[in-house]
């Protein structure tokens, strides 16, 4: 039954040839702030590569600009789509943009119950947050469709968490934020409201998904000894987190 409660994701294959013309564009900065309107996408973007970020695709899917920056004040740069999967909700962006690149853990290593860490721009109506961290716990695998690509993390996301890298206490990126239960339909349907049922895609798929693109990005296993505190997460991560806006209209 949960099944039709999720927030759905297009199950049609979408990618595109390798980096044909993928280098990252020129840089372009816009000196002004953005002006939100019902129009314009927001969600968050990691750093993979020098030049190359990770969202999700349902954020930047139609959307004619793409800006990031490493705050919302914060002087945003252009970014296009190089490569995407409609089917696994992910995508990778090109921009001139500096940060460190993350790191992944191998999915198979990480342990059910271990910590989880989320780092994004939750957006609530229509504010959008400044640079933000919540923690949970990975709760389980999550079958859907007969797939099981992503899995269940107990940290509470928003709207702008899309894309959002869910980071384990050893500081590798296990998965990417895609989506939650709609908790406004379970409560209308069942009678009861479920909190922080979220999902997020596997570091598996997403390396997999990875290898069809000429680009170099690390993954170790999962380190059990390693065992960082939050504060410490978000201080050595937060460099690689960007705020990305998307506009349905061409400047």
């Amino acid at each position: 039954m949960l099944k039709r409660l999720l927030l759905l994701i297009t199950l049609s294959v979408s990618v595109l040839s390798p980096f044909a013309d993928a280098a990252p564009p020129a840089p372009q900065s816009v000196k002004r702030a953005l002006t939100l309107t019902p129009e314009t996408s927001v969600a968050t973007a990691f750093l993979i590569a020098p030049g190359y970020l990770l969202t999700a695709n349902h954020a930047v899917r139609g959307k004619q600009r793409l800006y990031v920056a490493k705050e919302r004040d914060r002087v945003f740069t252009a970014a296009k789509v190089v490569g995407y999967s409609d089917e696994l909700d992910i995508a990778i962006i090109a921009a001139s943009v500096q940060g460190r690149p993350l790191e992944f853990g191998q999915w198979q290593t990480f342990p059910r119950g271990a910590e989880t860490f989320v780092l994004g721009f939750p957006k609530i109506g229509n504010y959008v947050s400044e640079k933000r961290i919540t923690a949970g716990i990975f709760n389980g695998d999550q079958k859907f469709r007969g797939r099981e690509d992503w899995f269940q993390l107990s940290a509470e996301i928003q709207r702008g968490n899309s894309g959002s890298p869910v980071i384990g206490p050893d500081g590798r990126v296990y998965g990417l934020i895609s989506h939650k239960l709609d908790a406004q339909k379970a409560l209308q349907k069942y009678g009861d409201f479920p909190q922080n049922v979220n999902f997020a895609l596997k570091s598996s798929l997403i390396l997999n998904f990875l290898e069809g693109y000429q680009i170099k990005v690390r993954s170790a296993v999962f380190d059990p000894v390693k065992e960082l505190r939050p504060y410490q997460v978000f201080a050595g991560n937060q460099d690689s987190i960007f705020l990305l806006l998307g506009t349905s209209k061409a400047d």
